[in-house]
Parts: C-alpha cells; sequence; structure tokens
C-alpha cells in the first residue's frame, strides 16, 4: 500500500503564531496610544496652544481606542493579552499554559519596545524641538512622558503603587467579567469596544496620579527603548521608579482575577447560571433561592 505524506503543520498554528500576534497587537497599542501622548505632550504650546491636543481626554479616548484596536488585530489568535498583567493573571487562575507565559510577555514587551522606537523617529523632530526649547536637556528628561510614566511631584510612592495596583485590578478583574460567558456575555466581536470603554474608564478615575500604566509592557517596552537614546537616564528617572510600573500591576492584576473569581465568580458557579442544563435554559419554572 502506498504510503502517504503527512504534512507537517505550521509553525505559525502554535504558540509562535500566538507570540506574532502578541508582538504586533502590544505593537499597534503603543503605536496609537504613546501616539496620542505625543500630541498632548510635543504639540499643546506649539506656535500658541493646539486645539484639543492639551485635553486629558485626548489621552484617555486615545488609549482606550489603542487598547480596542490592539485586542481587534491579535484576539482570534492569542486572546489578545497585549499585557504582562493579563497573562501572569490568567496563568495563575489556570486559564492559560505556564510553559506560555515568559514567550507572551516577551513578545509584549518586544512589541512596545519595536512600537517606541518608530514614534521615537516620527516625532524625532518635535522632540528635537521640545529638548531645545527646554535648554538641551537630556531627551528622557523632555520628552519621556511621552513613552512611560511616572508620578506627579506630590504623589508618594505608596501612593503610586496603590494607583497601579488597583487601577490593574479593576482592568483585569472586569475583562474577567466581561468575557465570562455566564455572565451576561457581549458578543465576541464587540469585546474589545467593551474594554477599550473600560481602559477610558479607568484613564478617567485613575489617570493622573501616576500615568495608569497599568500594563509593564506599556511602560517597559518604551523605556527600554529610551534607555537607549538617553543614556540610561529613563531607567534611573525618579529614583529608579521603573519597577513601579512592572511590579504594582502584575500584582494587582492576580488580585483582581481571584477577586472576580472567589466572589462573583463563585456566585455566578452556584446559581447555575449560564450553564446548559440550568432551569433557564430549559424553560422550566426557577424557584426562588431559600432565605436562611
Amino acid at each position: 500500500m502506498a504510503s502517504q505524506a503527512v504534512e507537517r503543520p505550521s509553525a505559525l498554528a502554535g504558540i509562535w503564531g500566538e507570540c506574532i500576534a502578541e508582538f504586533f497587537g502590544t505593537m499597534v497599542l503603543i503605536l496609537f496610544g504613546d501616539g496620542c501622548v505625543a500630541s498632548f505632550a510635543l504639540f499643546t504650546n506649539l506656535n500658541g496652544p493646539t486645539p484639543f491636543a492639551n485635553e486629558w481626554i485626548v489621552i484617555i479616548l486615545g488609549w482606550g481606542l489603542a487598547v480596542m484596536l490592539g485586542i481587534y488585530v491579535a484576539g482570534a489568535i492569542s486572546g489578545a493579552h497585549l499585557n504582562p498583567a493579563v497573562t501572569l493573571a490568567l496563568a495563575v487562575r489556570g486559564k492559560l499554559p505556564w510553559n506560555k507565559v515568559l514567550y507572551y510577555m516577551a513578545a509584549q514587551v518586544l512589541g512596545a519596545f519595536v512600537a517606541a522606537a518608530l514614534l521615537y523617529f516620527v516625532y524625532k523632530g518635535a522632540i528635537d524641538n521640545a529638548v531645545l526649547a527646554a535648554g538641551g536637556k537630556n531627551v528622557a528628561d523632555v520628552a519621556g512622558g511621552v513613552f512611560y510614566t511616572s508620578p506627579k511631584g506630590f504623589v508618594s510612592l505608596f501612593n503610586a503603587f496603590g494607583d497601579e495596583f488597583i487601577g490593574t485590578a479593576l482592568l483585569v478583574g472586569l475583562i474577567f467579567a466581561i468575557t465570562d460567558g455566564r455572565n451576561q456575555p457581549v458578543q465576541g466581536n464587540i469585546n474589545p469596544l467593551i474594554i477599550g470603554l473600560l481602559i477610558v474608564a479607568i484613564g478617567a478615575s485613575f489617570g493622573l496620579n501616576s500615568g495608569y500604566a497599568i500594563n509593564p509592557a506599556r511602560d517597559f517596552g518604551p523605556r527600554l527603548w529610551m534607555a537607549i537614546v538617553s543614556g540610561g537616564e529613563s531607567i534611573a528617572v525618579n529614583n529608579y521608579y521603573f519597577w513601579l510600573p512592572i511590579v504594582a500591576p502584575l500584582l494587582g492584576g492576580v488580585a483582581g482575577a481571584y477577586i472576580y473569581d472567589f466572589t462573583i465568580g463563585r456566585v455566578i458557579a452556584a446559581k447555575g447560571l449560564g450553564q446548559s442544563g440550568s432551569a433557564e435554559t430549559k424553560g422550566e419554572a426557577v424557584r426562588e433561592p431559600a432565605v436562611d
């Protein structure tokens, strides 16, 4: 009997393809997100105030749309984490194999790094103009805020940590709620829009203390690029603040995942909501729960 050739599956069908999706999804996220920050920071007072450019709503809407578009790029392939805090939270809760975690995180940081490099060259003229206007200060001191976050001068380290921790806990906990098929789920193609609006809400409520990184890759990837062009100043700035937008979001994301799964998630499971065998889906009468 003639042997049949077995076609080997493409490497793109596995984790390699998922990492490519995370890379490009995160790159799109940073291109639009840090791009709107560049408009806010570099053009506000250029030849007089630029209408709309200096409004905080540019930042929160820009980042919300950036997240939405990044999810549309990668959602069907990898789930579009685009954020190491989301990746870690999913792994901790058993919703992502641990052997994928470092690969996803590396792809996310690399995507953010490349996006920052592209933005730097696109906005090089505006950055040089800002450095010149500031008397030749280090580029990180003048334009670093376009690429990475930092706390306001009156915000303590404790406050900044709490801001990033709570903001990321809200992000991950609400992503769990939005994508939970048992809990009034939206259609899959609308998920990116809803999560984008979640980013807008977090920015409006928790954005100004520390710049709401809520994503270690969003902060660290561009900070690495700026370290190259600034001689390491972006790492040393604010007394080596760089660690906080990494650690606080990672811890906050895990906390948000646990809080959702062990509160609302447990309630949904106890009530049997969203299960194909539940009374609601069978069309049977639903009894009120007994009250102790």
